[in-house]
C-alpha cells in the first residue's frame, strides 16, 4: 500500500512538473528564439531547374555510365550547403529557372511560414526568412506542388542541407556529405547500365523500394577510385578522397535524402560520436564511441570522428546493397593533409562566416586563424 501512495505521488509530482515547466507553455518557443537571436541576417539564393546529369561514372559495374534528367538547384545534386549561426536569420531566395513548379522545404525552420516557401512558378521567385533558433544538421528539399509530385522531385535530385552552427562548437575540419537514392527509367541493372539512353523518374523502382543507385553528392561511386586487391575493380577513374590529418578532429555533416531508405552510417576503422545541438546554448552529446548510426530518410546528423593513423579508411553506409549502389566514399589520413583541402562543394562555410554559402568554385572561406 505504501508503495502504492509513494508511486502515486511520484507520478503526480513528474506529471505536474511537466505541465508547468516552460517546454509546455506557449510562449517557450518565442523565448528561446529571443535567447538564440545574434542580430545577424545572412543571405542565400537556391535556383531551381531541370538539367541532364551523369549519376554514375563509366566502370565495369555501370557501363558507359548512367545519365540522368535530374531536378537540381544552383545546377547540382545535391543543393548547395547553407550554413549559419545558431541565433542568425537567414533570409532565402528560391528562384525558379525551370519549367515545372518547385518550392522548398527547409527542416532548419521553425514555424509554417520560416520552413515552407509555397509554389513558385516557372520564372517567379519568392523571398522569406527563417531563424536559426536551433544548432544541428537539417535536411532540405523540394516540396514540388504543395506536396504533389514530392516524391519524384526528391528522387530527382532536389534537395540538401543547412548547418546551423551551435554556440560552444569545438574547432574541426569540415564536410558535407549526402546520400540520395536514384530511380532510373534507363537503367538496366548492375553490369549492364543504359546502352547510352539517358534515363528520367521511375514511379514503380520508387514504389518497389528498388533504387537504381545511392548517390554521394550528386554520383554513385563519387569519392571511391576502386575496391578489391586480389581482384581490383576500378569504379572511378577521377574519384576525389576526403584528406584529413591524422589525430584531428573531424566534423562530418551527413545527409540522408531518402527519399525511402534508412542509411545506415559508418567509417571502417574509425569510432563516432554523433552531437546533438537541439538545446540553446549547448552542444551536447547524443551518441558516444559508436560503430554504426542509423540516420532516417529526410533527415540529418553531425558525426564526429578522429583517425588514429595515416592510412585509408572508407566512411559508407552498410547496409551492403546500397554501399555497392554507389553509398561509400574513401578517407585519406596524412600528414601533408591542410585544413582547406576538401573536395570540391564539400567544405562546410565555418562559424562566423560572413556568406551561408560556398564560393561559386565550391570552396568556403577559411575559418579565423586557418591558412
Amino acid at each position: 500500500m505504501k508503495t502504492a501512495v509513494i508511486a502515486g505521488l511520484v507520478v503526480g509530482v513528474l506529471v505536474a512538473g511537466i505541465i508547468f515547466s516552460p517546454l509546455m507553455s506557449g510562449t517557450f518557443p518565442s523565448k528561446v528564439q529571443a535567447q538564440a537571436s545574434t542580430g545577424k541576417t545572412k543571405k542565400a539564393l537556391l535556383i531551381a531547374s531541370e538539367k541532364v546529369v551523369q549519376v554514375a561514372p563509366d566502370n565495369a559495374l555501370h557501363p558507359g555510365g548512367i545519365k540522368y534528367n535530374a531536378m537540381v538547384f544552383n545546377g547540382s545534386i545535391p543543393g548547395p550547403i547553407v550554413a549559419i549561426d545558431q541565433g542568425d536569420t537567414l533570409q532565402l531566395t528560391l528562384k525558379n529557372e525551370g519549367k515545372l513548379v518547385h518550392s522548398l522545404d527547409f527542416h532548419a525552420g521553425f514555424g509554417a511560414n520560416e520552413a515552407n516557401s509555397g509554389t513558385v512558378n516557372p520564372g517567379q521567385s519568392k523571398t522569406w526568412t527563417l531563424h536559426g533558433t536551433y544548432g544541428g544538421a537539417f535536411f532540405y528539399h523540394c516540396s514540388a506542388d504543395a506536396l504533389n509530385g514530392i516524391w519524384e522531385h526528391i528522387s530527382s535530385g532536389m534537395y540538401g542541407g543547412i548547418i546551423v552552427h551551435p554556440r560552444n562548437e569545438a574547432p574541426a575540419k569540415e564536410f558535407y556529405v549526402v546520400f540520395g537514392e536514384n530511380y532510373n527509367t534507363a537503367d538496366q541493372g548492375i553490369f549492364k547500365g543504359t546502352n547510352g539512353k539517358t534515363g528520367s523518374f521511375d514511379i514503380t523502382k520508387f514504389l518497389n523500394n528498388q533504387p537504381d543507385l545511392i548517390l554521394t553528392n550528386g554520383m554513385a561511386h563519387k569519392y571511391v577510385p576502386a575496391i578489391g586487391n586480389v581482384v581490383k575493380i576500378v569504379l572511378n577513374k577521377n574519384a576525389e578522397v576526403f584528406k584529413v590529418k591524422p589525430g584531428e578532429l573531424t566534423r562530418w555533416f551527413i545527409v540522408n535524402a531518402g527519399p525511402n531508405q534508412f542509411l545506415s552510417f559508418h567509417i571502417i576503422g574509425s569510432i563516432i560520436t554523433v552531437r546533438d545541438g537541439f538545446v540553446v546554448n549547448r552542444f551536447g552529446t547524443q551518441d558516444i564511441n559508436d560503430e554504426t548510426w542509423t540516420i532516417p530518410p529526410g533527415s540529418a546528423s553531425v558525426i564526429e570522428s578522429t583517425f588514429a593513423q595515416p592510412g585509408l579508411y572508407v566512411g559508407l553506409t552498410h547496409a551492403l546493397t546500397a554501399a555497392l549502389k554507389g553509398g561509400a566514399f574513401a578517407i585519406l589520413a596524412a600528414n601533408n593533409s591542410t585544413a582547406n583541402d576538401q573536395p570540391l562543394h564539400t567544405c562546410v562555410p565555418p562559424p562566423g562566416s560572413p556568406t551561408p554559402a560556398q564560393l561559386p568554385n565550391g570552396k568556403c572561406l577559411p575559418a579565423a586563424g586557418t591558412a
